[in-house]
C-alpha cells in the first residue's frame, strides 16, 4: 500500500469506489525528511474502526494502520514512519466521526457548568485578591507590589469583560445581529489586552522615576508577605481548575491569567524582600520586569486575537473534515469545487461549493444544499455555514473584488 493523501483528505490510496469525486485544490504531504514507500501493512478489521461510524462510502477506515504494526515501525528504526501512519489514523478518525455525534452529552452539561463556576469564581476571587494585594502593597510601599496589584486589577477587569461577553452573546437580537454576537468575547479579550499593554507601560515610567530619583525605602511586613502569600495559594488552585476547561475560550484566557499571577506574585514578592533587605535598587527594577512581561503576554494575545477578527484560516484537520463532509453528504455531489473555513471572532464561518448535475431539479438541489448546511453547522466553532451551489467548475474564482 502506498501511503499518500488525495483530494486534501484522503490519506491512503482507497478503491475506486467514488470516482465522481474529486477536490480541487493542494495536496497536504507527508513531513520533507519521511520516505514512504511500498509496505505489506494490512488493514485493521471492521471492529476496529471507528466509534460511532456512520458510514464509510470511501472505505477509508480499512486504510488504518494497526497499533502492533505501528510499534513494530517503531521499534524497526522507522519512529517517523511510524508516527505519520498514527496520523493518518487519528485523520481517518475525525473525518469518519459523525459531525452531530455527541459522545458524552452528560459530560458537556457538567462541563459547562464547570465553565459558568470558572467564569464566575475567578470573578469573586480576582475581587478579594486585589484587595489583599492593594493593603500589601500600600503598607510597604513596594513598587513591585504595586505592579502585581496593577495586574490584579487588570485580572478583574477581565473577568468582567468575559462575563459581559458571555451575558451579550446569549442574548441574541436576531434584527440588530442578524449573525448574533459570539464575536463580543473576542472584542472584549482585544480591549482588555490594550488596557493592559497601556498599564504595563505607565508601570515602567514609574520604575524608571524611582531609580533614577534615589534611594527607595521600603517597609515589607509579616502582614504583607502572608497577604501576598494567599493570593499566589488560591491563584495556584484557580489555575489548575481552568486548565481542566481549556478547550474553551473563556477558561483558556483565564488559566493564562492565573498562571501569569503566581509568576508575577511570586517574582514580585521575592524582589520586594530582597529590595527591603538587600539592594533598594531591585524593587523598582522588579517592577520594570513585571511591566514588560506583563506587556509581552497581552501584546501575543492581542495578537492572536486580532487575527481571529481579521478572519484568519482553520487549521489544515479542520478543512479537511469539512470537505470529507461535503464529499460524502449526497451521492448525488459530484465535486467540491471550494472549501473555506475561517476565523468570525473564536468560531469558525464555513463556505462550501459543490457541484450538482446540470439536470437537477431546483427542489432537489436546495434540500441537498440545505442538509449539508445544517450539518456543517452542527460541528464544534462553526457559528454559520454557506452551502453553493454549481453545475460545472470551469469558471473564474467567484466572490471576489478586483484588486
Amino acid at each position: 500500500m502506498v501511503a499518500a493523501v488525495q483530494h486534501s483528505v484522503l490519506v491512503a490510496t482507497p478503491p475506486p469506489a467514488s470516482p465522481q469525486l474529486s477536490f480541487r485544490g493542494p495536496s497536504p504531504s507527508p513531513p520533507a525528511n519521511l520516505r514512504v514507500e511500498v509496505m505489506e501493512l494490512s488493514p485493521i478489521s471492521s471492529d476496529e474502526s471507528t466509534v460511532g461510524l456512520l458510514s464509510d462510502p470511501l472505505q477509508l477506515a480499512q486504510r488504518k494502520v494497526s497499533e502492533p504494526e505501528l510499534k513494530a515501525l517503531a521499534k524497526g528504526g522507522r519512529r517517523k514512519l511510524s508516527e505519520f501512519y498514527a496520523q493518518q489514523n487519528e485523520l481517518i478518525d475525525s473525518l469518519l466521526r459523525p459531525p452531530d455525534l455527541i459522545e458524552d452529552a452528560e459530560g458537556e452539561e457538567r462541563r459547562l457548568m464547570k465553565l459558568k463556576i470558572a467564569v464566575y469564581g475567578s470573578l469573586c476571587a480576582n475581587i478579594a485578591l486585589f484587595g489583599l494585594q492593594l493593603v500589601a502593597a500600600i503598607l510597604s510601599g513596594s513598587l513591585a507590589l504595586l505592579a502585581t496589584t496593577a495586574d490584579s486589577f487588570m485580572d478583574l477587569g477581565s473577568s468582567l469583560v468575559l462575563v459581559y461577553a458571555g451575558r451579550a452573546a446569549d442574548s441574541d437580537n436576531p434584527l440588530k445581529y442578524p449573525t448574533g454576537k459570539r464575536r463580543m468575547e473576542t472584542a472584549g479579550i482585544l480591549v482588555f489586552s490594550i488596557m493592559m499593554g497601556t498599564l504595563s507601560v505607565q508601570l515602567m515610567i514609574e520604575g524608571a522615576r524611582t531609580l533614577t530619583g534615589g534611594e527607595h525605602v521600603i517597609d515589607l511586613s509579616s502582614m504583607s508577605i502572608a497577604l501576598v502569600g494567599t493570593a499566589i495559594a488560591i491563584k495556584i488552585g484557580l489555575y489548575f481548575y481552568c486548565v481542566t476547561l481549556s478547550q474553551y475560550p473563556s477558561a483558556k484566557i483565564l488559566a493564562q491569567d492565573h498562571r501569569n499571577d503566581v509568576f508575577m506574585n511570586s517574582l514580585g514578592i521575592t524582589l520586594s524582600i530582597l529590595g527591603s533587605k538587600f539592594l533598594w535598587w531591585l524593587d523598582p527594577a522588579g517592577a520594570i520586569v513585571i511591566a514588560l512581561l506583563i506587556l509581552r503576554s497581552w501584546a501575543s494575545t492581542a495578537l492572536e486575537h486580532i487575527q481571529y477578527m481579521v478572519g484568519r484560516t482553520a487549521t489544515p484537520s479542520f478543512l479537511q473534515r469539512v470537505t470529507y463532509i461535503a464529499m460524502t453528504h449526497d451521492p448525488r455531489v459530484l465535486q467540491v469545487d471550494t472549501c473555506k473555513a475561517y476565523h468570525a471572532g473564536n468560531n469558525f464561518f464555513v463556505e462550501v461549493d459543490i457541484v450538482l448535475p446540470p439536470d437537477m431539479l431546483v427542489c432537489e438541489a436546495h434540500d441537498i444544499a440545505e442538509a449539508l448546511q445544517n450539518k456543517l453547522e452542527t460541528l464544534a466553532n462553526v457559528e454559520r455555514a454557506f452551502v453553493h451551489i454549481d453545475y460545472e467548475t470551469n469558471h473564474a474564482p467567484e466572490h471576489r473584488k478586483a484588486r
